[in-house]
């Protein structure tokens, strides 16, 4: 035992903090780019497996005597769309404020001839402003 006038060197043992060097920022960061790289990776098959998957999914919602078999904008609400059910046609207006049925359209094989202005008799030879008598200046 030292005695009363002997000075003891005491060392104190600091902690040393594991993982703390220069290596331990890179090894969250290449997790962090693995983790994403493999979310997006899922992401794309995911895409392709439900193109995969879709005819067997859609099979229950077919239904072989409806469909849609032509459809134009009226205006920026409203559509007019031509379907089919069974062997018959019909035109239904949609958008706005209600749909509207608007009847079944008879099937014809030769569209009807459209009027040419030499076969129409209510049309005259020159249009209607060069007709009219023009008043004298004054």
């Amino acid at each position: 035992m030292p005695g009363p006038g002997t000075a003891t060197a005491t060392t104190t043992l600091q902690p040393v903090a594991a993982g703390l060097g220069a290596g331990s920022f890179v090894v969250p960061v290449i997790t962090c780019i693995v983790a994403f790289a493999v979310v997006i990776g899922l992401i794309f098959l995911s895409r392709y497996g439900l193109k995969f998957l879709e005819p067997y999914l859609l099979r229950g919602r077919q239904t072989p005597n409806l469909a849609v078999m032509e459809s134009v904008a009226v205006d920026q609400r409203r559509r007019v769309s031509v379907i089919r059910y069974g062997q018959r046609k019909g035109l239904i207006l949609t958008g706005g404020g209600n749909d509207v049925f608007m009847g079944w359209v008879e099937e014809t094989d030769t569209p009807p001839p459209a009027p040419t202005p030499a076969t129409s008799p209510h049309m005259p030879d020159r249009p209607s402003f060069l007709m009219q008598k023009r008043s004298p200046k004054r």
